[in-house]
């Protein structure tokens, strides 16, 4: 076994008439007695199934074994993930930016040629590989399986079903994180994510919650990569077509993974041409920036939040990414009931601030006390995590009641109610928020609501409002949602999802 998480266990197998490496996937007995889950699982292996594709993940067979235990077989792939070159290479060079994604686009119009949506793709789901000599050649992986757990039926929107949700929050398209019906734009959304992130190393948007970088993606448009990373080597024809697959209206976007692909190869063409530079006139060519690592997604209380494991595992489990990866999975990797890949430590990469002068040895003794002193500190805060999340979690689920003067089921009007001054608790509102944010991502979203309402309660906050209207628009409460967003809007005249918030009053 290579890896295990909440959905299964994967194994590196061997496939014996061939004696050719495999790696399968096998589904949580729990979920075997779950008939549309298992349903699910067989149409989306069949779907994936049919991608003949050189730069997609192959899946060689699946079926269920004579002890019931439903399995996917799938190719093992020796390399590295975009998400350890992105944090190991970064600043990339341009045309290796397009290499890599003009393949994952190839991958992802033969795939939305066959019917398959990816609904998860982000770096650590790209592999990169050296073939027959080819630098950088591509695999993406795990088409379809995302799509196991997200029902297309009425148990509600995708990011609030219980128990699971399909895909990445950093790589959610807006009509994801809203639980809306996809189609193929939502990977191109995703692409234009992970493209502004070679480019600048950074994501387009910074949150401390999965429920922040979901309402981010709603509601805000992100800067141009060089405007948050001023010497990031990026052209202007590359910001262009990074800021149209980011475009919050589906129809704004590129249409087909090969119109995208296509304006991608033109940068190429035209910077080979010698019209379109890889950098801006006059920016510095920045060698020896480190790299960025991703952040981190919280979905606990910021100073102490642990991120659960993936449905599969890590994706270093799947495939071979580094040596160590048969044995040892440490990571998870998607949001099913997870958030994503802690960043890993690049400090070995970069040889970042390595001292290597004649006295670097002088301060041992009090760098290793402080170094004890740290780790003491960290652990003290793990415990101390872990008795309030075990406290959280023995608390009964709240019922949500409205709070005095607030809007009227249906009316629609302005929720105008404002706490007294000297009721209001600044600090409480920060934690009982958190809660909120964890009640939604788990799929709670009566518990949310009550959770959110408390704590505007106790701190009227704009963005709690944008938070409450949003649940009632997802329980299809809409009267109620126009009412707090109304709420936002006067409160937060100059606000960042005002002009979401607009367009939603505006319907």
């Amino acid at each position: 076994m290579i890896g295990e998480g909440g959905m299964g266990k994967v194994y590196k197998a061997t496939q014996l008439a061939l004696d050719k490496p495999v790696v399968l996937k096998v589904l949580r007995q729990a979920l075997l007695s779950d008939e549309r889950t298992v349903a699910r699982f067989q149409r989306e292996a069949k779907a994936a199934s049919r991608l003949n594709h050189p730069n997609s993940i192959s899946v060689l067979d699946f079926g269920q074994a004579d002890d019931g235990a439903m399995y996917i077989a799938m190719e093992y792939v020796q390399g590295k993930d975009l998400h350890h070159i992105l944090s190991r290479e970064w600043p990339l060079p341009e045309a290796r930016v397009i290499r890599i994604i003009s393949q994952v686009l190839s991958a992802l119009a033969d795939a939305h040629s066959a019917g398959v949506i990816h609904r998860d793709l982000k770096p650590e789901n790209i592999m990169v590989e050296q073939r027959r000599g080819e630098a950088d050649f591509v695999k993406v992986l795990d088409f379809g399986i995302a799509k196991i757990v997200d029902g297309t039926n009425d148990d509600g929107p995708a990011l609030t079903r219980a128990g699971f949700v399909c895909g990445t929050p950093e790589y959610m398209s807006p009509e994801q994180a809203r639980g809306a019906q996809l189609d193929h734009r939502s990977d191109l959304y995703a692409v234009g994510v992970i493209l502004y992130q070679l480019t600048s190393g950074l994501l387009p948007f910074d949150s401390e919650s999965a429920v922040g970088f979901a309402t981010k993606h709603l509601t805000e448009v992100p800067p141009p990569p060089t405007r948050r990373r001023p010497d990031a080597r990026v052209s202007p024809a590359m910001e262009r077509l990074i800021m149209k697959a980011l475009a919050k209206n589906p129809d704004d976007r590129p249409q087909t993974a090969e119109q995208f692909r296509a304006e991608l190869l033109a940068i190429e063409k035209e910077r080979r041409a010698g019209v379109g530079p890889s950098r801006r006139p006059g920016q510095p060519s920045a060698p020896g920036l480190a790299p960025v690592p991703r952040k981190v997604t919280p979905i606990d209380q910021q100073e102490t939040r642990v991120n659960p494991p993936s449905p599969w595992g890590s994706n270093e489990s799947t495939v071979k990414s580094w040596s160590s990866a048969e044995n040892t999975v440490k990571n998870a990797v998607a949001l099913h009931t997870s958030g994503p890949v802690p960043a890993r430590d690049d400090s070995r990469a970069t040889g970042a601030n390595r001292d290597t002068s004649p006295t670097a040895n002088s301060g041992s003794t009090s760098g290793l006390i402080f170094k004890i002193a740290t780790a003491a500190l960290v652990l003290l805060a793990l415990g101390l995590a872990g008795i309030y999340a075990w406290n959280v979690m023995q608390k009964p689920k709240e019922v949500y009641v409205p709070p005095p003067n607030a809007p009227i089921v249906g009316s629609g009007k302005l929720f105008d109610y404002d706490p007294p001054r000297e009721t209001r608790r600044p600090q409480d509102a920060t934690r009982i928020s958190l809660e909120g944010d964890d009640a939604w991502h788990k799929g709670a979203m009566d518990f949310a609501l009550s959770r959110y309402i408390a704590a505007w309660e106790a701190d009227p906050q704009p963005e709690l409002a944008l938070k409450i209207g949003e649940l009632y628009f997802q329980k299809d409460m809409a009267d109620d949602a126009r009412g707090w967003w109304a709420r936002y809007r006067k409160d937060a005249p100059n606000g960042k999802a005002l002009q979401y918030v607009e367009k939603m009053l505006a319907q």
